[in-house]
């Protein structure tokens, strides 16, 4: 399929995702609109019109979308991402897909540089910042997600699983649920690539955590695979400087590191302690976590306690995404069981953040929502 003389309008561009798979589309010869909050012109009815030949959403556009429902109207051709990603993976010779409940974005990154540095010309696509990288025809690398077990959409010849996890609690009733479809994703691919079958080869790396020794192995195994000479393999992924969001400095308050990290369940946040124990000592960082969404919480809500409670800590409002409220399943709700403090503003959290910077060595705003705003170097 070619997007020549098409115009595509995105439902939610301002998404990591949609906004890469928008610019590929434009490159191949698209007109491309899009709306967003994050954009500031919102969802809106007028935004779409008859001369639009397809509207993509994502999967947190809701039915009730007015955008969703005026192209409905008209009759236009609706696509969801995972189907477009799928449209635009199948036309590369050599199909990575990068799956698992943590790391995924990380190791889709790393694969790339690697891929790149032994002069294989991939074209990247990831659910993280940088999104994309546009190179050949040949390869293509994508960040493959489980939620509403869209990444079932696509065609890899490798698959690359970082590891298993229950997550996404509104879309799967259990692990084993989980588990399922993971090999629904695997079956799929003549080749796959889990941590446990990689080479144990030695690395000293950039970025911080010993989690990332398991991903950089894995993107270690996908540059042997397609024949990236070991030393470039290496070279690669020693100097990898990471991607946004993971364990991510992005600034100092006096002498207090300011840490952004992406974790947002109980097993991500657990890894995001054990690499500030290993950076900054037990107990000399503070944790501001921001859950992301209601159900997540609710579900996993012991264990987020169990988590937390070993670590000085703060509690942000909670992301909602597409979510309503649930009862039990909020920050406030985390806060009250584990008698933390609570912050419903950005404001107040900041003033407090202030405050705090003098007691401790890193400040870590832990979650997949907007905490990492709160506080920069532009508004201390």
């Amino acid at each position: 399929m070619t997007f020549a003389d098409k115009h595509i309008h995105f439902v939610g561009i301002g998404g990591v995702s949609m906004n890469a798979l928008a610019r590929l589309t434009e490159l191949d010869g698209a007109t491309v609109s899009g709306s967003d909050l994050t954009v500031g012109n919102g969802h809106d009815a007028d935004n779409i019109h008859a001369g639009l030949d397809s509207v993509v959403i994502n999967g947190a556009i809701t039915d009730d979308n007015p955008e969703l429902l005026r192209a409905r109207q008209l009759n236009i051709q609706i696509i969801e991402r995972a189907e477009l990603l799928a449209q635009i993976e199948h036309r590369y010779a050599n199909r990575i897909a990068v799956a698992g409940s943590h790391g995924k974005s990380t190791t889709t990154a790393m694969i790339g540089a690697v891929l790149t540095a032994g002069g294989l010309n991939p074209t990247v696509h990831n659910g993280a910042m940088p999104n994309l990288r546009v190179g050949g025809k040949e390869f293509f690398v994508t960040e493959a997600c489980e939620f509403k077990r869209s990444f079932l959409h696509l065609s890899p010849t490798v698959a690359v699983i970082t590891n298993i996890d229950f997550d996404h609690v509104d879309c799967y009733k259990d692990i084993d649920d989980v588990r399922q479809t993971f090999k629904q994703f695997t079956d799929k691919a003549p080749t796959v690539f889990y941590t446990d079958n990689v080479p144990d080869i030695d690395l000293e790396l950039t970025v911080p955590g010993a989690h990332n020794i398991g991903n950089a192995r894995l993107a270690a195994a996908v540059g042997l695979h397609f024949g990236v000479p070991l030393n470039i393999i290496k070279k690669a992924l020693e100097e990898f400087k990471g991607i946004e969001r993971r364990f991510e400095k992005i600034g100092e308050i006096g002498m207090c590191d300011l840490i952004t990290d992406y974790a947002h369940h109980p097993s991500e946040i657990i890894t995001t302690i054990k690499t500030a124990q290993d950076l900054y000592g037990k107990s000399r960082f503070l944790i501001v976590f921001q859950p992301h969404t209601y159900t997540r919480t609710l579900a996993l809500f012991d264990d987020f306690v169990q988590v937390l409670q070993t670590v000085p800590c703060a509690l942000y409002r909670t992301f909602a995404s597409r979510e309503k409220p649930v009862k039990g399943g909020s920050a406030l709700d985390l806060s009250r069981a584990l008698r933390r403090r609570y912050f419903a503003g950005k404001d107040a959290l900041r003033r407090y953040l202030v405050r705090m910077a003098g007691k401790y060595d890193a400040i870590i705003l832990t979650g997949a929502g907007d905490v990492n705003k709160i506080i920069t170097a532009k508004n201390i």
